[in-house]
């Protein structure tokens, strides 16, 4: 997994590169420059007419030194100062001057047509008050270059981006692509933060994990290399179904026969061995004709307890909720499945509201798995902590919610963020707006159960879950485009996206 740093974390691990290694500042940012070209001509950006906007802060030396690369590649550039020459840091003052010594025109007013790519180096990482008016103009101002046909690449972090939250601090730079050095930066990937940063790319700039040692973060996000190498993923040339675990889904009350239908398949595809359903009796025919692969028991207005219980008692895995109401049939329903089954249970939609009832007892320990996966209005019912809050500060609410109720939280957003009792935690990363429609949360509910089931722990199940859900999402989105995208052309894509893991 690659770590998440907040920006006074990314400040330490820089001072503990720079006075324990005895790496200068000066050769950090001529590694970081030299990385930033690398990239913008390996993406093929239009370099006819370069400018680079600097500041007076160590991310303004960085766009110095690229100037400086550029030109002496042969390539027309100028510099566009944002700050004071008094208030330059000195390894920033150095690159000024060689820039000055090279001849690279340093101007003060640029007109607004005369660049193909514009290089954010206004604020760094650093940025953590809210911009003053006229400098949120001409942040603004360098958006305006796009009108023009103009392409923005930041280095770092957008200007005017908080670092460790994803605020807007006033104004900020909306780039094309950010390049940014050593470790990703939570302000980067959480909303709205993530909709200024385009195309992200993460370089080596040598700040080595060694300098995690001191600040110990906890955040991180799952990669495809992770997903590569996920034994738990791999299937035994010996086996049989019974290695794969047996899962009971739960979901579906009358003439809801979609949201088990969805979580069942889904279930399958994610290598599950056997998968059981309880649904409403009128959904069994089209889940039967359906998938019928699965085994299917129903309930009316009674529920056959004798029957229940031999289901629990058969499965390793229980999952409930989708698309289960929330009447009295649905309360008894969830009660049984929650005080008598005895493997880790996943729990997701209208069974989260009927969990709220029992926080004192997730507080007091249940001696299980539980593992919840709510939207941001499931959450804010579930914890009681308005929506806007839980928005703006998502990683927070959810690893205090998974410890205080000692659960896994999946709490879902464009951003899902995934916690554990233990105090882990994740930002998904993939996935896409497309993915904002009927059933792709149920087919999420069926994903970690199979996970689960084939032996990941459930922190493992819902971090590679939500995963490998958004990588089908984003494939079914390149063939078929966000805005028709439904869940049942997401579950297509699983197969063949754990077929390749499994290599």
């Amino acid at each position: 997994m690659e770590y998440i740093l907040t920006a006074d974390e990314m400040k330490k691990c820089d001072a503990y590169t720079i006075e324990h290694f005895g790496v200068p500042a000066v050769v950090l940012m001529e590694r970081a420059a030299l990385k930033c070209v690398a990239a913008i001509i390996r993406e093929n950006y239009n370099l006819r007419r370069v400018l680079v906007v600097c500041g007076s802060g160590n991310n303004g030396g960085d766009g110095f030194a690229i100037a400086r690369i550029l030109n002496e590649r042969g390539i027309k550039v100028d510099v566009l100062l944002a700050g004071s020459l008094l208030q330059m840091s000195p390894e920033t003052k150095i690159n000024y001057e060689c820039c000055v010594k090279y001849g690279i025109p340093i101007r003060s007013a640029v007109k607004e047509d005369e660049y193909t790519l514009i290089i954010d180096a206004v604020f760094g990482v650093g940025l953590n008050r809210n911009l003053e008016k006229d400098t949120a103009e001409f942040i603004n101002g360098i958006n305006t270059f796009k009108e023009n046909g103009a392409r923005i690449v930041s280095v770092d972090i957008p200007s005017g981006v908080n670092a460790s939250t994803g605020e807007i601090m006033g104004a900020a730079v909306k780039a094309d692509m950010t390049i940014t050095f050593g470790y990703y930066k939570k302000g980067l990937l959480l909303y709205p933060g993530a909709e200024y940063t385009g195309k992200l790319m993460l370089v080596n700039i040598g700040i080595t994990d060694a300098s995690l040692d001191i600040i110990k973060p906890s955040l991180k996000c799952l990669t495809k290399r992770d997903l590569i190498n996920a034994k738990q993923l791999k299937r035994p040339d010996r086996s049989n179904k019974g290695t794969f675990g047996k899962v009971l889904i739960v979901a579906g009350r009358e003439n809801m026969s979609g949201c088990a239908l969805l979580a069942a398949l889904s279930c399958f595809r994610s290598g599950a061995g056997m998968v059981r359903v309880i649904t409403h009796v009128n959904n069994k025919q089209l889940i039967s004709e359906k998938l019928p692969e699965a085994m299917v028991d129903t309930y009316d207005d009674k529920i056959d307890t004798i029957k229940l219980s031999e289901a629990v008692k058969w499965a390793d895995v229980t999952a409930i909720g989708p698309g289960i109401g929330k009447d009295e049939t649905a309360k008894e329903l969830f009660e049984f499945i929650f005080f008598k089954s005895s493997g880790p249970c996943i729990i997701d939609a209208d069974a989260i509201s009927l969990l709220k009832k029992y926080r004192l007892t997730l507080k007091n320990g249940t001696g299980r798995d539980i593992i919840i996966t709510p939207h941001i209005g499931e959450f804010s019912r579930f914890t009681g902590i308005e929506k806007e809050k839980v928005m703006n500060d998502i990683v927070t609410v959810t690893l205090a919610c998974a410890k205080n109720y000692n659960i896994t939280c999946v709490t879902k957003d464009a951003r899902t963020v995934i916690a554990s009792k233990e105090g882990e935690c994740c930002i998904n990363l993939s996935g896409n707006n497309g993915m904002a429609t009927a059933g792709t949360g149920d087919c999420l509910l069926g994903v970690i159960a199979a996970f689960v089931a084939r032996g990941m722990t459930a922190f493992e199940a819902a971090v590679f879950g939500c995963y490998i859900h958004g990588c089908a999402g984003d494939k079914a989105a390149v063939k078929r485009g966000k805005s028709g995208l439904m869940a049942s052309d997401l579950i297509d894509e699983l197969k063949d996206f754990l077929e390749d893991s499994d290599e």
